[in-house]
């Protein structure tokens, strides 16, 4: 079904679009400066309703969006001119976090001189800023993962550049300021990197470092270790060589450590052994790992306590 919705999409709404059309044309204006230097107008809801489909597909979209009959924008003043089917639907739309659309039915629009089209602010949510500038407390600590749940933020005025979520970690040990209880909840924003880049990725132990200002916890952006027991108990993290090719400040943490012996990494299956020497040598090189029946252990590595002064 969803595929024949798609095909209908790409080659006969082009061509439905060349029965009897009328031009409207006239302006968008905002209540305010706050939004888009420009709106645009959709034929049909054409693009939510690919939306909905859970069309994804780049040529796909960009050929709907392409056809100037289903997608038109205005221009800096806010004038547009679209054509379109008595039957039709046009949406008015400009940023979706400020501005409710709009939507008429081509048959009422047609007749209206000087149409301008008034969209209507939204509510929306600004988050509070923090001033301050030191931390009034600083924890540092190996954490184990409880629960993690992303915070909608569909209702802020703007989209944040991370993603948002709550966080809540048991404490194993700490290295900084002391937490009154053993568990710990907090805010983190991070970007939607690869998992590697992730600390909410890791099912293992963790080195985080949270800092607390405004009255809230927040953790230091980007700013994590995955941790391992090592043979005499301590917590350590194998050398990752994707931070000490940007921070060399970092190599003159690395030790001989024996990580306890369950601590090993999967390679990659089904590689050449042209590509499988290439990915040992940029993600276990033999200066820092052994390379064992498709394993690779760590020999090198920091401690947390190194990491937490750091």
């Amino acid at each position: 079904m969803k595929k024949t919705l798609i095909y209908f999409i790409i080659c006969f709404v082009p061509f439905l679009l060349n029965a009897q059309k009328v031009k409207i044309e006239g302006f968008i204006k905002l209540p305010d400066k706050n939004g888009w230097a420009i709106s645009c107008i959709i034929l049909n809801d054409t693009i939510n309703k690919l939306d909905k489909l859970g069309v994804k597909d780049v040529i796909i979209r960009n050929k709907v969006t392409a056809n100037k009959d289903v997608f038109k924008c205005t221009d800096n003043t806010g004038y547009f001119s679209i054509n379109a089917k008595l039957g039709d639907t046009l949406f008015f739309k400009n940023n979706p976090r400020l501005y409710y659309p709009k939507k008429y039915a081509v048959s009422d629009l047609m007749n209206k001189k000087k149409l301008v089209i008034e969209l209507e602010s939204k509510p929306c949510i600004t988050p509070k800023e923090c001033e301050q500038k030191i931390p009034s407390k600083s924890y540092v600590f190996v954490g184990e993962k409880i629960d993690i749940s992303y915070v909608d933020t569909s209702d802020y005025c703007y989209m944040p550049m991370d993603s948002k979520y709550d966080a809540t970690y048991k404490i194993e040990q700490e290295f900084g300021d002391h937490f009154p209880d053993s568990t710990i909840t907090f805010t983190a924003y991070d970007h939607d990197f690869s998992h590697r880049f992730l600390f909410e990725n890791y099912n293992a132990n963790v080195l985080l470092f949270v800092e607390e200002s405004c009255g809230e916890l927040i953790h230091k952006r980007y700013k994590f270790y995955p941790v391992y027991k090592t043979k005499d108990g301590r917590w350590a993290t194998p050398v990752e060589t994707y931070r000490s090719s940007y921070d060399k400040s970092e190599k003159n943490l690395y030790d001989k450590i024996i990580f306890d012996k369950s601590v090993s990494f999967d390679l990659p299956e089904n590689l050449s052994d042209e590509h499988m020497a290439q990915f040992i040598k940029n993600r276990f090189p033999e200066k820092y790992y052994t390379i064992k029946d498709g394993k690779a252990y760590p020999i090198m590595g920091r401690y947390a306590e190194d990491l937490a002064k750091l």
